[in-house]
């Protein structure tokens, strides 16, 4: 029987879940979310992208995506 796919919003949580037990998340986070649109993440082959932005009401945003064809 294949696997499903992990999707970006579960590799997103499994990593925000591992900083936090290593205590590697800074206290000044106020919430984290995961994905508007998940899509399943079929290979290892990709490359994490970020972009670090003040927003208008709400503080600074740090967005993080993967790219890979």
């Amino acid at each position: 029987m294949l696997k499903k796919p992990m999707t970006t919003e579960e590799l997103f949580e499994r990593i925000r879940d591992i900083l936090k037990e290593k205590g590697r998340l800074p206290d000044i986070l106020d919430y984290a979310l995961g994905s508007y649109c998940p899509v399943p993440v079929e290979t290892y082959e990709f490359d994490l992208k970020s972009s670090l932005a003040y927003g208008g009401s709400e503080g600074i945003y740090l967005n993080l995506w993967i790219e890979y064809s």
